[in-house]
């Protein structure tokens, strides 16, 4: 239940002109600010409120008790015609208004029919009573009696205005007490016509211990309490009548809310695969390449202008791409379109490639189209839409494809050169250094005969066939380092000593200067001087 403060009616009188004025309420000091509209007024204008329809019904308590006179001395029920009659002059064509008299019986004096005319006293000529003579007070059937006049209009902001200063005071009536389930119906009948408009109860208490707070939360779920003050019966119309139209323009502001706007890519080279996402093809070319593209944005509301700031960035990872152009807010007028060119900068450079040929170039950013409103702030706090939006940012993938050529840089080949020549150095080193050159002379004996035949040892092995006495077989000598001695490694395939024998096949080593046997033959090594002979 929103309690409106008095002091909150003398502010909302900026807003208000003509209506106080009419109504006869308005302070000396409010005609100056009419000159300077508050930023709801250019909304209202915009949106044309007052075109718009809103369905009033005002219910009135015709019990007795409205005879009592108020603070300026007049009875509660002069002031309440006197002030409604102001308050129906304010009201738009485009209006809807029926009237409820309630006391003990309910009667609706002016069905719901739209305002076709600036005077408001031709409403209550006719059926209204010249006094109040009733002796209770039905509450609950007067909002009943509303509900079916809400019934009877199409407004998408309807609003019940409860005039009282007595409690409900209703014997033998369905509504007599809280909480019976005829007021459990009412509330559910409200709710369900909430479900496509905007429906809200004001109450307007004449006198202490009204308890329309509760008369109202009995079908509203949250009603809008005014305090008590008939003296200022006319500024609180007028502030219901404001609230309206700005539910009004509320409604219209819903059907833009969260829109934004659509972002198209245009330019040469520029191909659009999907929604969100532009393809441009930047070519063959090598080196600082630039491109400008023109973005088109296009407006998607139908009432609320737009401030779109385009926010380029690249994507991690991928070449630098600079935006030129980008960062400059656009507005946009509902439904509106603007371009604005951006220059693309990059570099496309040739790729790293062993194998000459052309290779693929991408590179990437993220186009944002972040949307805000002139409006939102007046929305948010003078219209009370605090949730209004007009959505997230519109973000375009772009994509900049085309090839470069592959090639190895000119320092790469002669480096591959030095590789391999230093690498065959480090492998004919370690050749050298695992077969040792071999030098001297090496002495086969036959053992039984006593036969001699000397081998020369040259280059890094030697292999001989050997006939040295009764001894036929084939000597491979080369040399190795073993525990950091040079050793002659020997190896030997003698064929068989005797008829149907076995060939006989052994290895073994032979220090330098020494001698030792293989397969029956004897090995010495000799040299000039008996020093090392192996370099």
């Amino acid at each position: 239940m929103h309690i409106i403060p008095a002091r909150a009616h003398r502010a909302l009188l900026l807003a208000l002109g003509g209506a106080l004025a009419a109504s006869g309420t308005a302070p000396a000091a409010a005609a100056p600010a009419a000159d300077t509209p508050l930023p709801r007024d250019g909304i209202y204008r915009s949106l044309k409120v007052d075109e718009l329809p809103a369905a009033y019904v005002v219910l009135i308590d015709t019990s007795s008790s409205m005879q009592d006179r108020g603070p300026d001395g007049a009875p509660l029920y002069a002031t309440v015609k006197r002030r409604l009659d102001a308050f129906l002059r304010t009201l738009t064509p485009a209006d809807e208004v029926a009237v409820v008299t309630f006391g003990r019986a309910t009667s609706v004096v002016h069905p719901m029919s739209p305002v076709r005319e600036k005077g408001g006293g031709s409403l209550f000529a006719k059926g209204l009573p010249a006094t109040a003579t009733e002796s209770a007070s039905d509450h609950g059937s007067a909002l009943e009696a509303a509900a079916e006049q809400l019934n009877r209009s199409t407004a998408p902001v309807g609003a019940v205005l409860l005039l009282t200063d007595g409690a409900v005071n209703a014997p033998g009536s369905p509504y007599e007490r809280q909480g019976t389930p005829a007021w459990k119906r009412l509330k559910e009948r409200y709710s369900a016509m909430g479900t496509n408009r905007k429906i809200i109860g004001y109450g307007l208490p004449l006198a202490e211990g009204t308890r329309v707070g509760e008369v109202l939360g009995g079908a509203f779920g949250n009603p809008r309490i005014l305090p008590v003050d008939p003296a200022a019966l006319g500024t609180q119309l007028a502030d219901a009548k404001d609230q309206v139209s700005a539910e009004k323009a509320v409604n219209v502001l819903r059907t833009d809310e969260g829109k934004g706007v659509a972002v198209t890519v245009d330019g040469e080279g520029v191909r659009t695969p999907g929604s969100g996402a532009v393809t441009l093809a930047t070519g063959d070319a090598t080196g600082a390449r630039s491109r400008t593209v023109r973005v088109t944005l296009t407006s998607k509301t139908r009432h609320v202008p737009l401030r779109v700031t385009l926010r380029a960035a690249a994507r991690p990872g991928g070449p630098a791409v600079d935006v030129e152009g980008a960062g400059r807010p656009v507005q946009l007028a509902p439904g509106e379109s603007r371009t604005v060119g951006l220059r693309l900068a990059w570099n496309q450079d040739p790729e790293f490639a062993l194998i000459p040929g052309a290779r693929d170039f991408h590179a990437g950013l993220d186009l944002r189209a972040e949307v805000s409103s002139p409006w939102t702030p007046a929305v948010r706090s003078s219209l009370g839409y605090a949730k209004f939006t007009t959505g997230g940012p519109t973000v375009t993938d772009v994509d900049l494809v085309g090839t470069v050529p592959g090639r190895a840089p000119g320092w790469f080949y002669p480096l591959v050169l030095l590789v391999l020549l230093l690498g065959g150095a480090a492998a004919w080193r370690s050749h050298k250094r695992r077969n040792p050159a071999l030098s001297g002379v090496l002495t086969v004996t036959d053992l039984r005969t006593g036969s001699r035949q000397t081998v020369v040892l040259r280059g890094r092995e030697v292999s001989k066939d050997t006939d040295a006495g009764d001894v036929r077989a084939r000597i491979t000598v080369r040399g190795r380092h073993e525990a950091g001695r040079l050793v002659l490694v020997l190896k030997c395939d003698r064929e068989a000593p005797r008829p149907g024998g076995e060939p006989l096949r052994d290895t073994g080593t032979c220090e330098l200067g020494k001698s030792t046997v293989l397969c029956g033959i004897g090995f010495s090594h000799e040299t000039a001087n008996q020093a090392v002979v192996l370099q």
